[in-house]
């Protein structure tokens, strides 16, 4: 199953980018796919994909403290 992708434009570089999902059973794919730069992908079980979710969760939450000051 393909999850829609995120596309954005690299805040350092200004390049356009694309962070795609896939999901293979019991395996997650994360892509990022810079459009002058190349693609990464990386496949990971169900323990990297809740440590990956932990680290966006709390950055996401510095980001939105860093807003507030």
């Amino acid at each position: 199953m393909n999850i829609a992708p995120v596309i954005f434009v690299d805040r350092d570089t200004g390049d356009e980018a694309a962070f795609l999902v896939r999901v293979m059973e019991d395996h997650v794919g994360l892509a990022l796919s810079l459009k002058r730069n190349g693609d990464i992908e990386v496949i990971l079980d169900a323990k990297e994909l809740d440590q990956i979710i932990d680290a966006l969760q709390l950055a996401r939450s510095a980001v939105r403290q860093s807003l507030k000051s």
